[in-house]
């Protein structure tokens, strides 16, 4: 006949003696605090390993565009341009939480291209409207060229350079010259400031 507990409905499974001399009364409470910290001690190691393998994804992705850069620009490409370069530089003098040191007096703006030492400038002489004259710019100003816009009324001068003798600008006009594009070589001739 087995050993059934009828409230239950189960087996009334009697321990050996062997089990009930050496068995610990203490074991269940203190393997309940084990758990909670193990599974502090787990979480914290995945976090770890998550971190570090987003780091890992992100540098990899980084150093994958600098090199598609380089690679399919050629050696002579610059992965950042002059004007952003010296944007980002500057960037920590725009925000007036990052300087401590506020100046107490304007600092005079020195002139960026002064007339004496730069006195020649090449003029385009037809007068432009603003679209053209933008257009004019942008195709100068992509072949290296330093273009100034003066607005008269509503029509726009161009201005290329400053120069600082006439040799450079003569040499400048032979190459504002050679472009097929707007006819520059018909309408523009070297004027002093």
């Amino acid at each position: 006949m087995q050993n059934i507990d009828f409230y239950e409905r189960k087996n009334i499974r009697i321990a050996p003696p062997q089990f009930t001399d050496t068995y610990d009364p203490e074991y269940l409470p203190r393997m309940a605090q084990n758990t909670p910290r193990e599974m502090e001690r787990v979480r914290k190691k995945a976090s770890r390993i998550f971190f570090l393998i987003t780091s890992l994804c992100i540098m990899s992705f980084t150093a994958g565009i600098i090199i598609g850069i380089k690679f399919t620009g050629g050696i002579q490409r610059d992965l950042v341009d002059k004007k952003t370069y010296n944007a980002v530089a500057d960037i920590s003098r725009s925000f007036t939480l990052l300087n401590r040191d506020k100046p107490t007096e304007a600092l005079p703006q020195e002139k960026l291209f002064p007339k004496s030492s730069y006195p020649f400038v090449i003029r385009v002489t037809s007068e432009h409207d603003y679209d053209a004259a933008q257009k004019i710019a942008g195709f100068l100003s992509h072949r290296g060229h330093t273009v100034i816009l003066s607005k008269i009324n509503n029509r726009y001068r161009i201005y290329i350079g400053p120069y600082r003798s006439n040799d450079a600008a003569a040499e400048a006009l032979k190459k504002i010259a050679s472009y097929q594009k707007y006819s520059l070589a018909e309408n523009t001739r070297i004027i002093k400031r």
